[in-house]
């Protein structure tokens, strides 16, 4: 359901005529990109007026994707400590929330395929908690539910082919940062006159799942949560860094965890070679886009030289002003069903990687 444009904005209008219960899910990145839309500088942090925004193009509630962020580093951080206690990890260990790394890796390196996280994207993840708990909050049919994505990454769109396991679908459409720019300009409405809206407060995030949006921050998020789990606190802010390839060392309790960070394609070709060459990692954090999401092909045209640095280093500044830190002890996190977390979480993604291996089910 790759739709673009006013095609897309019809169909979301149509839902909406249907007596759809229309849910939006911010991604982290589009808080300090869409301002670009309207004018203001790059970096800008428009959380409360998109929120608005959202609100005034008919949405009912508008939750965070960063919290699907959460969700998925809170699974990942217990099966990455079971794996080290265990010693019986397939290292490296790849991150699987970047469509377009994993359609590379599926297309040019099937053979590193087992070793991606075998888990929903925050997108995906963000979806179906919408659909299967928050509906309950909301007293509304998950059937009679649109959760549309509002994404930095045009990519993402190929995400709405994949269903959960009751059928439905774990988000219906995407529409980028650009698109949300065309789409409230052709209503005449302007983010830069909306008021400071609000979150729905059970999709508040950690400062971990919030990072997720930029380079360098699903190392953090999947290290602090690891440490916390473990009884740890942890910081890793020398992880806030830029470059295309970097490597670190880290120690947690009595594990020592050799990672690396790596954003483009050739960056990925050289480190990929250092493995095959006999370098050790336990883990490799894989995006597309310069500097992760926020750089995604979905995000304003920069008119700023620097935008997209600026959009990180605004990124992380609000991450850091989240008042939990890594989602282990997010209130809303653990109000989930465990088994939601077993069975759809973890064994409800087999599809999503035989589509990116061109081998859809």
């Amino acid at each position: 359901m790759d739709l673009m444009g006013k095609e897309l904005f019809e169909k979301i209008r149509e839902e909406k005529k249907s007596g759809k219960f229309l849910v939006a899910q911010i991604a982290p990145a589009m808080r300090v990109s869409i301002g670009e839309e309207f004018g203001l500088p790059a970096g800008t942090e428009t959380t409360g007026k998109l929120i608005s925004l959202l609100k005034s193009l008919g949405f009912d509630e508008v939750i965070d994707t960063s919290f699907g962020a959460d969700a998925i580093i809170y699974i990942e951080a217990k099966e990455f400590a079971k794996m080290l206690e265990s010693g019986k990890g397939n290292f490296p260990f790849f991150n699987s929330c970047c469509v377009g790394w994993r359609e590379y890796a599926g297309k040019r390196h099937p053979e590193i395929m087992p070793q991606i996280s075998n888990i929903v994207t925050p997108m995906m993840m963000a979806g179906s908690i919408a659909k299967l708990f928050f509906s309950k909050e909301w007293k509304v049919n998950p059937e009679n539910m649109t959760v549309v994505g509002i994404m930095p990454c045009t990519l993402k769109k190929h995400e709405t082919v994949f269903k959960m396991p009751n059928g439905l679908r774990y988000v219906d459409y995407v529409v980028t940062t650009r698109e949300l720019g065309d789409w409230a300009r052709q209503e005449k409405l302007d983010l830069n006159e909306m008021e400071e809206g609000k979150m729905t407060e059970i999709s508040v995030p950690s400062k971990d799942g919030v990072i997720f949006g930029t380079t360098g921050g699903i190392t953090e998020a999947l290290i602090t949560s690891i440490a916390d789990y473990l009884g740890e606190k942890k910081e890793v802010l020398e992880l806030r860094k830029n470059e295309n390839l970097r490597e670190y060392k880290f120690k947690i309790g009595k594990y020592e965890l050799d990672v690396a960070v790596v954003y483009g394609y050739p960056a990925l070709e050289k480190l990929l070679e250092k493995i095959k060459q006999g370098s050790k990692y336990h883990f490799v954090e894989v995006m597309q886009c310069m500097y992760g999401c926020v750089g995604g092909p979905g995000q304003p045209i920069p008119k700023e030289k620097d935008a997209m640095l600026k959009r990180s280093e605004a990124l992380r500044k609000i991450a850091d002003e989240s008042k939990e830190k890594t989602p282990m002890n997010l209130k809303a996190i653990r109000m989930l069903d465990p088994s939601f977390f077993e069975h759809l979480a973890l064994k409800g993604t087999s599809r999503c990687f035989a589509y990116f291996s061109g081998k859809n089910e």
